[in-house]
Parts: structure tokens; sequence; C-alpha cells
């Protein structure tokens, strides 16, 4: 952290508890003066009696006077606690404001630096900070201890300044070996929170997993859950190794002050007594100084004490400010090209212009994509094929634009794409991943991403019809406005006909579709794509796959290897070339017609008597 990056840290978080709820805010501040004053009323209370008893006041004035102070003293301390207690009950809701900041931040951040393995950490400890939600509530509750702390000094300092400035010296001193405790204290916490991040994320990730029911079959089919519940056995212990580590240093603080304290304390009260030994000073008087030295004392212990428990917060919210201040949008424009421009490239057509593009991942050193030239024109369908890790993905994910090309560039229309905003430009794409996501939400806003009154329901029917999803759609009891996960549940198979409609229904002017097939077999993976060559006539349409057969239909066909582009063509001329295409197309043809005819015998002799022991052979074969 910065020099003063830690007190920064501190006033901004006063700063939101402004914006998120007046009252959290005011009422850190309010108790400053009714605290301080009922505190010094409890120091006078016991001189004002000694005095009375001194001065020989009459019982009825001793009393009148005393009851005063009381009623006073219990009004200020109700009204102290009144507000503390309205900063105790309230604190949840300022950390999720913070949360909710957070999560509109994710949101908006480039999916490129999600990736980031510096992002990745920072987000660690974020989402590590936003759990420790009794922290923040110790930051809210701390501000009207550390301005009355300092109230107190300031006040109680001229008071006994009067009699002597030994006790200002010693407060004084008390204050600077106290400081410097807490300075080393908060060097080595700073230290030790970062490595919190990597714990845990590891616990955050064991903890999606434990719950998710895909990833549920694995982990019992292949005995995972003993070497899981060790990793985050680990992970536990790395993070109480920290905290404990976090804890010794305050212990230690703590001890150092307090024998600090012990010396100065007993110093003071032997000056005062010598005083009073002396004849120099009144009983009342030394009653009331006794009160005020311990009390001086006491407000330095708390001043503090409270920035010591203010520390670890200001580390956190340094987190979270630095999580917030990251860019949502390099290399995008803020204006865009306009509404106008962006309805013209609906009409008109897409042209994807790919000038020598290559990307390289953060943190590795050979480049996934290198020197990619290509062009996709208005209304042609394209392939783009290759082995797994030939870089599909990678150029799928450019040309959505959640990667910045790390050379070259990458135009629309002649237009580059940094001069669209991303929202403009997301508009003008739609995609059917592989690894598609559907929420926990309405069957129709899961289509159409629009509430119930603003769908086209004549152009969703003709999508759901059209994917082969309007039968199943039918037959839900609240049809569209099923809630999935709860009301409805889908195949593999019909999952991907709904997401086949939902890329359908945003009728963008460019449309991808990213292996989104690769459970299905060769031939529902051949129909899927012909019907979506069929309902997108006139738009741009890519499609990758790694099933160099599925994909005969397309314009054109891009084989991709190691980051690269080796060859280009139709499904025939690729063949007539004899090249790298040709073979691979026929390795994967002679898989497929194998596994048919092993299929088709296991068929045959399974209808016959007397052909189990072939039957099994076949089985054993494919």
């Amino acid at each position: 952290m910065k020099k003063g990056q830690w007190l920064s840290n501190i006033l901004y978080n006063i700063k939101t508890s402004k914006d998120w709820d007046r009252k959290l805010f005011y009422y850190q501040f309010l108790p400053v003066l009714p605290g301080v004053i009922a505190a010094y009323l409890g120091i006078l209370l016991p001189a004002k009696l000694v005095q009375g008893l001194e001065e020989g006041w009459e019982f009825q004035e001793l009393v009148l006077c005393l009851s005063i102070i009381c009623f006073v003293m219990c009004l200020l301390k109700m009204t102290d606690q009144g507000m503390e207690s309205y900063l105790y009950r309230n604190y949840s809701t300022h950390i999720m404001y913070y949360e909710k900041l957070c999560y509109h931040k994710v949101m908006s951040l480039d999916y490129g630096m999600l990736e980031d393995p510096v992002t990745a950490r920072l987000m660690g400890n974020t989402w590590n900070v936003l759990r420790g939600e009794f922290g923040f509530r110790n930051a809210l509750c701390a501000v009207p201890k550390i301005l009355g702390a300092v109230a107190g000094i300031l006040w109680y300092g001229a008071l006994i300044a009067k009699k002597s400035v030994v006790f200002i010296l010693l407060a004084l001193a008390n204050t600077l070996l106290s400081s410097l405790f807490m300075s080393l204290l908060r060097k080595k916490q700073e230290k030790l929170h970062e490595k919190v991040g990597t714990y845990s994320r590891r616990t955050a990730y064991i903890n999606r997993q434990s719950m998710d029911r895909q990833a549920g079959k694995d982990i019992r089919i292949y005995r995972m859950a003993d070497w899981l519940l060790k990793r985050y056995e680990e992970a536990l212990g790395g993070m109480d190794s920290i905290y404990r580590q976090i804890h010794h240093g305050a212990f230690l603080r703590a001890a150092g002050e307090a024998g600090v304290n012990f010396l100065v304390n007993g110093f003071s009260y032997f000056y005062l007594i010598s005083l009073l030994v002396k004849g120099e000073m009144g009983t009342s008087d030394f009653v009331l100084y006794m009160g005020l030295a311990g009390s001086l004392s006491g407000f330095f212990g708390q001043l503090l004490n409270q920035l010591a428990a203010l520390n670890p917060v200001g580390i956190s919210i340094g987190y979270i400010r630095q999580f917030l201040a990251l860019p949502e949008s390099p290399g995008w424009s803020a204006q865009g090209v306009g509404a106008e421009r962006l309805k013209e490239l609906k009409q008109e057509g897409v042209r994807v212009s790919f000038q020598n593009v290559g990307y390289t991942y953060p943190g590795v050193k050979d480049p996934a994509l290198s020197g990619i030239d290509l062009e996709i024109a208005p209304g042609e369908k394209l392939a783009l094929i290759g082995l797994n890790g030939a870089g599909k993905t990678t150029l799928v994910k450019l040309l959505c634009g959640f990667y910045t090309p790390t050379e070259g560039k990458i135009l629309l229309n002649g237009i580059p794409v940094h001069e669209f905003c991303r929202k403009e430009y997301f508009e003008l794409i739609s995609v059917l991943f592989q690894d598609a996501t559907l929420l926990p939400m309405t069957l129709d806003f899961n289509l159409t991403g629009k509430a119930s009154e603003q769908i086209d329901r004549e152009h969703l029917a003709w999508t759901l019809k059209i994917s082969g999803f309007w039968e199943k759609y039918q037959s839900l009891p609240a049809k569209g406005e099923s809630l999935l996960g709860q009301e409805a549940d889908f195949s593999g198979g019909e999952k991907q006909k709904l997401l086949f409609a939902r890329a359908l229904y945003k009728e963008a002017a460019l449309m991808i579709l990213d292996e989104p097939t690769a459970a299905l077999d060769p031939i529902a993976e051949n129909e899927m794509y012909l019907k979506f060559g069929e309902a997108s006539k006139g738009r741009s349409c890519l499609y990758i796959s790694h099933r160099l057969s599925s994909t005969r239909f397309c314009d054109r066909i891009l084989l991709m290897e190691k980051g690269r582009i080796i060859e280009e063509g139709t499904h025939e001329t690729l063949m007539a070339e004899n090249g790298r295409y040709r073979q691979l197309f026929e390795m994967q043809s002679k898989y497929y017609r194998e596994q048919e005819r092993h299929r088709e015998q296991q068929e045959r002799c399974g209808e016959q008597e007397g052909c189990r022991e072939q039957g099994e052979k076949g089985r054993l074969y494919e």
C-alpha cells in the first residue's frame, strides 16, 4: 500500500457510507460530544462529592448537584449508545453497498481481464474482503471512538496542562511508542493479507465444485472427494497460519503498549500523590486530576486501539478500490459509432476483416494466434475447423470483443472495432457457445433477455419451431413462464435446441456457433448446422468445429493449426489439394465409418439367436 493510502481508504469508506445511508454517515460524528462530555461528568462526579464534603455543603445542595450531573450524564450516555446501536444494527447494509458495486464491476469488465492472473488475484482478495463483514462494522463504529478520543485528548490535555505539562509529555511519549508498535504491525499485516487471496480462491473453487451437480457425478465416480477435502483442509490451514501470524502480531503490540501504559500511569499517579502530600493540591483536585490523567491515558489508548482496528479495514478497502478502479472497457470508444450507423450496419450486413491479428495470453510466452488474415463477407457462411488447441476459441473470443488483439487489428465494414462502444458491438453479434449458461429465471427471459411484455411473440414462435424446441416449449404447464431449475429441466439435446432458438431470436448481423454440438454425434450436429444455416440466410455466419464433415455446406472452410490458418477453400478444393485437410477428413471419416459398421454388426447379431458370443466381441472391439 502506498504511503498515505491507508488514510485515504478510511476516508473513502466514510464517504461511501454517506452515499448509501446518510444516518450511517452522520452517526459516526454526532456521538463525539455526548460521549466525551459524559465521560468528563463521570470524572467530575466524585470530585464534586469530595469538594462538597470538604466545603461543608448542605445535604440537599450536594444531592441536587450530584443528581443533575447524574441525570445529564445518563441522558448523554443514552444518546451516545442509541447512535452507536444504529451503527451496529445497520453495518451489514454498508457491505451490501460494496457488494453491489463489485458485482456490477465484474459484469462490466472485459472478459479478457477476468482471465488475467493479476486481476484474478485481485478479485480473490476482494471477494475474501467482502466476506469479512465484521471488519466493516468495526470500521463504522471506530470513527466516533477515534474522534471522541481526539476530542478528549485536546480537552483533558488542556485542563491537565494548567497543572503540569509533565502529563502531556508522558502521554506523548506513550503515543509515540504505541504508534511505533502499530506501524510495525500494519506493515506485517499488509504483507500477510496479500497471501490470503490465493487460499481464498482455492476454497471458493472447491465450494463451487462440491455443490455443482455436473461435477458431483465425476467426484463420486472417480473418488475425488478425499482429494478435494485434503486440498480444502490445506487451504484452510494456510489461511489459519496467516491469521495466526496476524493475531500474534496484534498480541505482541498490545503487550508492548500495556507495558508502556503501566510505566506512564504509574509515574503520573506518583507525581499527583507527591503534590497532595506536599499540600500543593487539595483532595477534590487530586480526585479530579487522577481521573483526568487516567482518562487522558485511556483516550490515547482508545485512539491507538481503534486505529489498529481500522488497519485491516484500510487494507481491505484498498483491494475494493483497486478492483473498482479497473478499466471497464479498455480499447473501446465511449461514444461509439452512433445509432444511425449501427442501424445501417444491421441492414447492409457486416464484413469482418482480420488484418495480421495475433494474440498472446497474459503471462504466456508463445502466442495463441499469429498472422491471422481473414475476411468474412456479408451473408457468407464460413467454417473454422481444426483439432483441439488449434486456436479456434481464441479467435472467436477476439471476434466477440472479449479479447483485444496483441497485434494487428479487427474491422467491421472498415470500422476498427475500438471505435464501437461495447453495447453497440454486442448488438451486432449472436453466439451459440459450447458451454452456454442458462439463468434460474423464466424460460422466456432465457430465450430473449426481455420482460414478458417486451417479447415479439410471433418471432419467438418462429425461432422455437425452426430450432425444434416448440413442442417442448408448448408441453410445459407454464410454457415461457416456467422457472428453469424448478419447473423446467432439460436434456442435453433439448438444451441445445433452446440455445439455438436464443441465438436466432437476437437477429444479429453476425452469428457464431462455437462448437455448441461437441456432445452430439456427427449426424445430429450436421442437421443442426443445416437448420441454422437455413434460418440465418442473409447474415454472416461463422461455424467452429473440430469435426470436418459437419461444415461441408459452408461457402468456405478454413483449417487452423497451432494458431495459424494453414488451408482455405471449399470442401471440394481442399480435398483436391491433397493436403492436411484431406488427411484429417479421411482419418475422421474412417473412424466414423468403422464406428457405424460395428454398431450395425452388433444390432444384426443381437437379432440373431446364437450370436451372443460374436456380439460380445463386437462390443469389446467397439
